[in-house]
């Protein structure tokens, strides 16, 4: 594993751990912070239908250890999409919804990472999830 991909999953933990405390209520919507900040930085480079297949890769590939993961049809509207991985981390223990939601950002990032370089896909993470940060303090910067 090189750097960028180490760097790649350290975004993902550090993503995934501003979400520690919520509680079981919100937890299931807090889970689709990462992936709706994400989906906003690609969806412009890949359209919605492309996010949609790389989902629906992504959870093809991991039927097999999360089957109560609903399958995805191959380009449905993304709130769509989103609604049922919610609904599907909501109907299960909160241990595994985090289990399965840090699998799935794996190896969503994990593909994509394969298919445009560690590189890139580190700097579009950071920008879908640090940006609005970086961006607020620019100023403070100068």
């Amino acid at each position: 594993m090189d750097k960028k991909d180490d760097k790649r999953q350290q975004l993902i933990h550090a993503m995934l751990a501003q979400m520690d405390g919520a509680t079981a209520s919100d937890s299931a919507d807090r889970h689709l912070l990462p992936w709706r900040a994400l989906v906003q930085h690609l969806s412009p480079l890949i359209g919605d239908s492309g996010f949609a297949a790389l989902y629906g890769r992504t959870a093809r590939l991991l039927a097999g250890r999360y089957g109560w993961l609903s399958a995805s049809p191959a380009s449905p509207p993304l709130d769509a999409l989103f609604h049922r991985l919610g609904e599907d981390l909501r109907e299960v223990e909160p241990a595994l919804a985090v289990e399965a939601n840090t699998v799935l950002l794996l190896t969503l990032t994990g593909l994509l990472s394969d298919l445009i370089g560690a590189a890139l896909t580190t700097r579009l993470l950071d920008a879908a999830w640090n940006g609005a940060r970086t961006q607020k303090n620019a100023g403070e910067q100068k």
